[in-house]
């Protein structure tokens, strides 16, 4: 309407996003093929409304491609059905959902999760054990980004194995200290066990997994957090802020594989709208194709 002076009926609309969809199949399976062969990529998720259910938007991204899809589940059928993650074999970061330590990747956690969790218990129980992870975290995180300008591909072994080895003693004190109050709480009820602090349940996890926290210091090019991705898939959430839900199976798939499209052009710097009118008209050049 903004361009032409003219109202698109709902109708329009619609077959817009079925010619779209229709045309896009190809670039979709190129969009998988390319992020197969990936050296990094980010994976989320999160829940929307499709036709009054709850279904799983799961997002697979790099920098430049951008891969969607919603599904009924949130578990390891959904994630295959992008037909990603079953022959990938680069680097996932994500935030450590256990599904995807199901495949074959080199894993990466989510730092920003792990602030935000150590900030949690800092607040809520002024823990300095917790504040002290925080203060190794980013200290390896600013040191990575120093070494980085400097045109290094990895931190120095010898300040890598120091922050690594403080890591861990911290870690596992902070565990323990978390496991003798949680002793003290058991005794004081006079139970045979209580549950799991969120406190302690996140240093076990960080003493655990300290090899895919602390991985973006032996490789540059890893990230330090997932938040490529998280920002990928906001746009879902904005969609059902202001729409509710997708109406039906039929529009999600209109949805994740347009989506797809717009994304990855973007990235790629292409012109949106340009490229929407390739994919309806049925151009064989698409822009992402050809930049495969």
């Amino acid at each position: 309407m903004d361009i032409f002076g003219l109202e698109v009926s709902p109708g329009s609309i619609c077959t817009f996003q079925e010619n779209a969809y229709d045309q896009l199949a190809s670039t979709e399976q190129a969009i998988a093929d390319a992020l197969k062969g990936e050296p990094v990529a980010g994976a989320d998720e999160t829940g929307m409304r499709v036709a009054g259910s709850l279904w799983w938007m799961h997002v697979l991204r790099t920098n430049e491609w951008t891969l969607y899809h919603l599904d009924p589940s949130k578990g390891h059928s959904a994630i295959e059905s992008m037909g990603v993650l079953l022959v990938f074999a680069g680097i996932l970061v994500h935030d450590h959902y256990k599904v995807y330590f199901r495949y074959a990747a080199l894993h990466v956690l989510c730092n920003a999760h792990h602030l935000r969790e150590l900030q949690g218990v800092v607040d809520r129980d002024c823990n300095h054990l917790a504040a002290r992870l925080q203060r190794l975290l980013r200290l390896a995180w600013h040191l990575s980004k120093g070494f980085r300008k400097i045109g290094m591909q990895a931190m120095p072994e010898i300040i890598r194995q120091r922050i690594d080895s403080l890591f861990e003693q911290t870690a596992r004190r902070a565990q323990a200290e978390e496991a003798a109050y949680m002793e003290r709480v058991r005794q004081r009820q006079g139970c045979d066990k209580v549950k799991n602090t969120k406190a302690f349940n996140l240093f076990k996890r960080l003493v655990e997994y300290k090899e895919e926290t602390l991985r973006f210091m032996t490789n540059f090019d890893i990230p330090f957090d997932n938040n490529g991705s998280e920002q990928d898939i906001r746009n879902g959430k904005v969609k059902q802020k202001i729409s509710g839900c997708i109406r039906s199976e039929k529009g999600a798939k209109w949805y994740c594989r347009i989506r797809s499209y717009v994304s990855s052009a973007r990235k790629q710097g292409q012109n949106v709208f340009e490229a929407l009118l390739i994919a309806m008209r049925n151009y064989d050049n698409h822009p992402l194709l050809g930049a495969e």
